[in-house]
């Protein structure tokens, strides 16, 4: 679909009254939300602490030379706020989230996936680098009652990747009822090295969304024109107010931000601690950070050192620079300025034997840079819920890939008031430039696959695309704020053999939810039509 604006668009004059014209509908009168520093109180932190739940761990069952994993999409409920165990939830083999796959470079992967939801979903693989017909984006539609079977080799080094849905238009309200799990990647170097590695001891899965809670204790689906479901209280692993009891004097936590919308500047206690991760895996050398701005879909993992007796938080505090977005009265406010208390982290018993010292090298392969001279550049400019001045079209092939080599991508936020994150499927990339302000602290270090912009911030990424090529099928690209993403902010590309030409044809499937486009774009109170939701539908199964 095309839209009908030049660029570049204020979005605080589009908020003010500017038409857009999307698919033959018009989106008029869009109001900002409510500019008040006043954060709303999260439910569910007046109470005891409450143990984190551990996602449990799934390695799979080999059957031959392939490790076969085996999820269901289904409905539920869940105990997200202390007492009250009827909230309706999704979740992969349970009511809520799902199992941390575990697998190692090299490992030939099936996954078999049945969708018993009362709707489409897709499952999409954040952060693998695999062919088009397995990365789960929204060409691969899983329907009700069936079950999709993707396949791939694993070729990337280790990594905290995570799997979550990817149906166009739906995928803020299918991630917000709590389809997410996290994909850990091992390697020989993540094996050589003196970290914590003992899963749910010393190294911790911390999968940080938020939500809103309606009268009768279920998650408030109405979202904002402007900030989607930006949630008002923190989960982390699906509980409010989650407690962790360690048993050693060092974790490692793998940090996930699940949010829809949401940032999240995080700090642990009152003391610096370690990056060792990012989202495409090992850094180089440990790096010593005070707090870590993580955006919807990016990961970390961090190390943190613990003194026996003491509790720490693991909290998100506000930014005094609001990631740059104005703060004037006609200016959405993002919540960049709200602060949460997260996961409260017990210290050990004074026995537990004290830690080695860091490792002074991590991955050195992850420190070099591929040299930039002669590659192919393109240019991203993000403007409202466009990429170039276009909206999704899945029929439409954006970008062509006819070589096995990396690329310059320039990225720029054109909003002066919005942010904006970008995401590569199949794909990692080095921020080689970032223009935004330094004194806002965006960590851009080692390989990524989300680079986040403030307002007017450009990001020059060298980018290194898993070379699979399938003139059929697309991967995507977009801003990982969900309501962007859903409202077209997406691009497609293609990779193919040389001199080929793209030959895309849209499965009818895929486009269960296109007939409400134009009630998607111009309705503040649903992202999907309420009569396909389990909550306007017989009680979800117990």
């Amino acid at each position: 679909m095309s839209v009908t604006a030049s660029l570049p668009v204020s979005r605080r004059i589009f908020v003010q009254g500017t038409v857009l014209t999307v698919a033959g509908a018009s989106v008029a009168g869009l109001s900002a939300c409510s500019t008040s520093s006043d954060q709303p109180e999260p439910l569910g932190y007046d109470g005891e602490p409450r143990a984190l739940p551990i996602p449990p761990v799934e390695e799979g069952t080999m059957e031959g030379d392939t490790r076969v994993f085996k999820l269901t999409a289904q409905d539920g409920h869940s105990e997200v706020l202390p007492g009250k165990d009827r909230t309706r939830t999704w979740g992969f083999n349970g009511p809520f989230l799902g199992p941390t796959l575990r697998a190692r470079r090299g490992d030939k992967i099936r996954a078999e996936i049945t969708n018993d939801l009362i709707e489409m979903t897709t499952v999409h693989w954040h952060g693998m680098q695999l062919p088009a017909y397995s990365d789960g984006g929204p060409h691969s539609p899983i329907q009700v009652g069936e079950t999709w079977k993707p396949e791939w080799d694993i070729i990337q080094p280790a990594a905290t990747v995570w799997y979550h849905p990817h149906p166009h238009l739906a995928t803020a309200t299918h991630a917000y009822r709590g389809l997410a799990g996290m994909f850990i990647i091992d390697d020989d170097v993540s094996d050589s090295l003196d970290l914590p590695h003992e899963y749910g001891v010393d190294d911790i899965p911390v999968v940080i969304m938020d939500a809103k809670f309606t009268e009768d204790d279920q998650f408030d689906e109405k979202s904002d024109n402007t900030l989607g479901l930006l949630g008002t209280t923190p989960l982390v692993n699906g509980i409010t107010n989650a407690r962790f009891e360690a048993t050693t004097r060092r974790v490692r936590l793998r940090l996930l931000n699940g949010a829809s919308m949401r940032f999240y500047t995080l700090e642990v206690g009152e003391k610096p601690f370690h990056v060792v991760a990012t989202d495409a895996g090992l850094l180089d050398a440990p790096v010593e950070v005070d707090s870590l701005l993580l955006g919807p879909g990016e990961r970390a993992e961090v190390i943190v050192d613990l003194e026996p007796g003491k509790d720490i938080e693991l909290r998100s505090v506000p930014r005094k620079d609001n990631f740059g977005v104005p703060t004037d009265d006609n200016a959405a406010d993002f919540g960049f300025r709200d602060s949460f208390d997260l996961l409260t982290i017990v210290g050990p018993e004074e026995s537990a034997p004290e830690p080695a010292a860091l490792p002074a090298t991590l991955d050195p392969a992850a420190g070099e840079t591929p040299s930039t001279a002669g590659l192919t550049e393109r240019e991203f400019i993000l403007n409202t819920f466009m990429i170039n001045g276009e909206q999704m079209d899945m029929a439409r092939v954006d970008t062509v890939i006819d070589e096995d080599t990396l690329e310059l991508w320039t990225v720029t936020n054109e909003n002066s008031d919005w942010p904006h994150n970008f995401h590569i499927h199949n794909a990692r990339f080095k921020v080689v430039d970032w223009d935004g302000d330094e004194k806002m602290n965006v960590f851009n270090s080692g390989w990524k696959d989300i680079v986040n912009l403030p307002p007017k911030a450009t990001a020059r990424l060298l980018v290194e695309f898993g070379h699979f090529p399938d003139k059929t099928i697309p991967y995507m690209y977009h801003c990982h704020m969900l309501l962007h993403e859903d409202q077209g902010m997406m691009g497609q590309y293609v990779i193919v053999d040389k001199g080929e030409k793209p030959d895309v044809r849209v499965k009818p499937g895929a486009l269960v939810f296109d007939k409400d486009a134009a009630g998607h774009a111009g309705h503040a109170s649903q992202v999907v039509d309420s009569s396909r939701s389990p909550y306007a539908s017989p009680e979800a199964t117990s």
